[in-house]
């Protein structure tokens, strides 16, 4: 099963959906460092994140339309995932001066950008465990994977909540993508919790 194939062949690194993968490196590290403007630097960054974002949006629908679905893909995919979330939550933490809040956004690039998904692919990977195991049982993580809308609702109010901060927008943006931060956050938690105590 090609998509299961580890390691890649040498071809897989020039699959479609992986070069869209690699212009999402590029996409974040011109997201740091391509502007020397201080002034629009938050923007800057927020305008190429949200790039990165989207280009993540077409990486699975190509490696489907090609039929290049791969494990390096998969990979490549996580680890940008974890990277890029890691970082904007590592920004937003440096926007607020709320102590408890700061270390909320810190924490969570611990508990729900490593540990959470770290475990979560060390048992479906080396373990073997199907993915319905892991807090399959709790409604909140059947309505974050089970459904697009919950899935959609969560990973993109968690990065919105965390670019809205960046920029410093108003109040209400940052309260209006909250719940789905919280939602994201927790079903990842919990994923975690019920792989440990497994």
């Amino acid at each position: 099963d090609d998509k299961n194939r580890w390691p890649p062949k040498p071809e897989e690194f020039l699959y479609i959906p992986n070069i869209i993968d690699y212009l999402r490196i590029v996409a974040l590290v011109w997201a740091l460092y391509g502007n020397a403007d201080k002034a629009s630097a938050d923007w800057h960054f927020v305008t190429w994140y949200t790039i990165s974002y989207l280009l993540d949006a077409v990486d699975g629908v190509a490696a489907r339309y090609f039929n290049q679905e791969s494990k390096l893909g998969y990979y490549l995919d996580m680890v940008i995932d974890r990277f890029s979330s890691s970082l904007a939550l590592y920004k937003a933490a440096y926007r607020v001066s709320n102590p408890l809040f700061h270390a909320s956004l810190l924490a969570c690039i611990v508990l729900v950008e490593v540990l959470a998904h770290a475990v979560v692919m060390y048992y479906g990977e080396v373990l073997r465990v199907h993915q319905k195991k892991m807090g399959g049982d709790f409604t909140i993580v059947r309505l974050y994977l089970n459904y697009k809308a919950g899935l959609a609702f969560g990973c993109i109010s968690y990065e919105a909540m965390l670019l809205a901060i960046i920029v410093a927008a108003p109040s209400w943006v940052v309260l209006l993508f909250a719940p789905g931060f919280v939602f994201r956050a927790v079903a990842n938690c919990v994923r975690l919790w019920a792989c440990m105590v497994m």
